[in-house]
């Protein structure tokens, strides 16, 4: 138990200063017919084709739910012996994701030492009228995180914090904005070697003061293949769970 405890601890405490977590994201369908994505870190060959590359530790699961408005993932500690025994495919939940109905906000939330849930980040798109041919825009706002890398309460739910808002204790992201290649004839940007493939899930967040750190960086590899790669200030669970976000399908920006 007090493992357990210890690794979700980890999972909220923000990327350490001048650190790098580079992660592969796998999706899969489970026998239930829900869709799974997992997180693992990067094995030490890193990155060679995104198809049978070895990996390191299996970090979390987001499992798609049923939900009457919108969509609700839930992300989970890998399954123990124990679960796998029980025929438990996850292992006990450690954070949620959670949609409107049109795809253009997600609310991302961890579980307390209390056992509630508390909110850590709200992510919105901007409605894409140019369909799958143009890039998605996005911002999102984090909590901050004191010297220790945990994150500090807000002077109020993040659901009502503006993107550009000044405040001490939230951080406001926006995705970087790519640039146009003719001889692609498609929008990209530059992710060194990270992503393999163009896709309109593709992104990097940016803070709008320093637009060459990127916090958090996205992309596809091959198919169900994606590479996740997270810095400070950001937890992973809060990169995870933009991810998630991105790969969820969207009526209004697809």
């Amino acid at each position: 138990m007090n493992g357990n405890i210890s690794r979700i601890e980890e999972l909220k405490r923000s990327v350490p200063v001048a650190s790098v977590l580079q992660c592969r994201l796998l999706r899969a369908v489970l026998e239930n017919k829900r869709t799974a994505l997992d997180l693992f870190e990067e094995g030490r060959e890193g990155l060679v084709n995104g198809v049978g590359d070895r990996l390191g530790p299996w970090l979390m699961r987001a499992v798609r739910n049923r939900s009457m408005v919108g969509h609700l993932y839930t992300i989970h500690n890998p399954p123990s012996r124990n679960d796998v025994r029980n025929g438990r495919t996850y292992g006990e939940a450690v954070g949620r994701v959670a949609s409107n109905t049109m795809g253009t906000k997600y609310i991302i939330s961890e579980r307390s030492d209390a056992n509630k849930w508390q909110d850590v980040c709200v992510v919105t798109y901007d409605i894409n009228f140019m369909g799958k041919q143009g890039p998605r825009k996005m911002t999102a706002i984090i909590r901050a995180v004191d010297e220790h890398g945990c994150v500090v309460e807000p002077l109020q739910p993040l659901s009502l914090v503006r993107h550009k808002q000044p405040n001490a204790h939230i951080v406001g992201l926006e995705s970087k904005c790519p640039r146009w290649n003719s001889e692609t004839g498609s929008f990209g940007l530059e992710f060194f070697n990270r992503v393999l493939v163009s896709s309109v899930k593709n992104f990097q967040l940016v803070s709008p003061h320093d637009v060459d750190y990127v916090v958090v960086q996205f992309g596809k590899v091959a198919d169900d293949v994606f590479t996740m790669d997270a810095r400070f200030p950001m937890t992973p669970i809060m990169a995870f769970g933009i991810a998630v976000s991105s790969m969820d399908h969207k009526l209004a920006c697809p």
